[in-house]
């Protein structure tokens, strides 16, 4: 499979809960969290199987989504963090 950039720079996105059993790179405090796109990164081999060498699923756009700690964790905190993110596990917030 390989996927068209999805979401652009700027973009609210949601992290998706799911919760597979096997390998997958999705920290688990990021899951039903909303982050904003901050770049493309563009197509990379799949990275659940790449982790197994596994080269034949094709590729996924890999977006760095920007996460604000407040948001995160609660309080008044003004840090941030990056995530690498799957265009698979991401999809578009609502409102």
């Amino acid at each position: 499979m390989s996927e068209t950039q999805e979401f652009t720079i700027g973009q609210m996105v949601l992290v998706k809960r799911l919760w597979p059993t096997n390998h997958h790179r999705v920290p688990y405090y990021l899951k039903g969290k909303v982050g904003q796109v901050a770049t493309c990164l563009g197509p990379v081999d799949n990275p659940e199987l790449a982790a197994y060498f596994n080269k034949s699923s094709g590729q996924h756009i890999l977006y760095r989504v920007r996460f604000t700690h407040a948001h995160l964790w609660g309080g008044n905190q003004i840090d941030e963090i990056y995530a690498d993110l799957a265009g698979k596990w991401l999809c578009k917030a609502e409102g």
